[in-house]
């Protein structure tokens, strides 16, 4: 029996998981996760295989991979989005990730995807191996339009991604709270996002870090 975590913050989404997967004999959906923190305190040594939404309300799930793999160096994980972005894709890889599934995925490609991860084989589904090849060739899979940052605005969404605090990061590079707020402001302002989830996602999204 392949014991299973999800961690998604649409509860919807894990019922529905949990749903496709209720007949199954192989594998058990043991945990289940809203945030990234949760998952960290409580995921147990029993899981061998991780669902992992990438944009979660506390983090982002392309940096807590691979923190999650050091931590749990055994757990094999499944990124599980509704992005299609080559970027997403290549970065959460990079981190550790041995599949990429989307949301409206089946209950076959998900059962399979499982299998093959649980025995230490990728899995990526056909139109994600497509968007990775027109990648690899130059074919944009996207037209999004990406904002140019000065040096210290990159400086500081790098810190926010790592996730320091406004004073942490003031203290790091030697400026004041009120202009850490600025730049991050601004950043917020640039990219067309609401609060520092967002920048997070966005700086991703269009490969900024």
């Amino acid at each position: 029996m392949i014991q299973i975590a999800i961690t998604d913050d649409h509860t919807i989404v894990i019922e529905g998981i949990k749903t496709m997967l209720k007949s199954n004999k192989e594998i058990e959906v043991l945990q289940s996760f809203v945030t990234i923190k949760d998952t960290f305190d409580n995921l147990s040594s029993e899981i061998q295989v991780l669902l992992l939404d990438i944009n979660l309300p506390d983090g982002n799930g392309i940096v807590a991979c691979k923190e999650l793999i050091t931590k749990h160096p055994h757990l094999k994980i499944i990124a599980l989005t509704n992005f299609e972005d080559s970027i997403f894709i290549k970065q959460i890889i990079k981190n550790g990730a041995m599949g990429y599934l989307l949301k409206n995925t089946d209950k076959t490609e998900l059962t399979e995807a499982i299998k093959s991860v649980h025995v230490g084989n990728r899995y990526l589904p056909k139109k994600i191996n497509d968007i990775l090849l027109n990648d690899s060739i130059g074919i944009d899979n996207s037209s999004y339009f990406i904002p140019k940052l000065t040096i210290r605005e990159k400086e500081i969404l790098s810190l926010i991604i790592k996730e320091f605090t406004t004073e942490e990061i003031a203290a790091k590079i030697f400026i004041s709270t009120k202009t850490v707020e600025s730049h991050r402001s601004n950043l917020i302002q640039k990219l067309g996002v609401k609060n520092s989830a967002g920048l997070v996602r966005v700086a991703f999204e269009k490969g900024l870090i």
